[in-house]
């Protein structure tokens, strides 16, 4: 999977990447959903839902990311803006994440604006569930996430939606909702 990703993310014969505008903001280097279908298209000779199939198996995978729809991890062949994951992100690079850092990040969610960033049910009770889990260590995991907020309020809303969006999907892969498939659970 990460061989065709890294040829996907080739400058020259890749999946063509560019700043793209979502409403009024920039969003660097994105990418369309039927740009990445069309290019799996041709570059493995396959159809279309072959290649929809493939797009959907890298999303759920975390190999890339919509940047505007954090609920789902599926891609559409239309104009809906995509981003590759940072390698660092990808998940053989590294050991699943531990429970402090989802913790980290749902407080980081909470302390932020409710209607736009709001908790889910399931988050929630992972979040109730953390808190009283973890007590020793919650200091901490509050000031982590203070300073993270703090820190996303200085960047450039475009990097702020991106950033957001990469980190939702970061957690959809390793945290899903109960009942949703993930292609990481042994």
């Amino acid at each position: 999977m990460e061989v065709l990703v890294r040829e996907m993310q080739d400058q020259e014969h890749g999946v063509p990447v560019r700043q793209q505008k979502m409403f009024l903001t920039s969003i660097p280097y994105a990418f369309m959903g039927y740009d990445l279908i069309e290019w799996l298209m041709d570059h493995l000779q396959i159809e279309e839902s072959e290649a929809l199939n493939i797009a959907n198996q890298l999303c759920l995978h975390g190999y890339f990311f919509p940047v505007s729809d954090s609920k789902s991890l599926t891609v559409k062949d239309d104009s809906s803006l995509y981003r590759f994951q940072t390698p660092y992100y990808w998940p053989w690079q590294h050991k699943a994440p531990d429970n402090v850092e989802y913790a980290i990040y749902l407080a980081k969610r909470s302390l932020r604006n409710k209607q736009r960033h709001a908790l889910e049910e399931y988050e929630a009770e992972a979040f109730a569930s953390l808190h009283k889990n973890l007590k020793g260590k919650w200091d901490f995991i509050s000031m982590q996430a203070e300073e993270q907020v703090r820190l996303a309020k200085e960047r450039k809303k475009g990097d702020k939606i991106v950033g957001d969006s990469q980190e939702r999907a970061y957690w959809r892969v390793h945290r899903p909702p109960p009942g949703q498939f993930t292609p990481l659970e042994p």
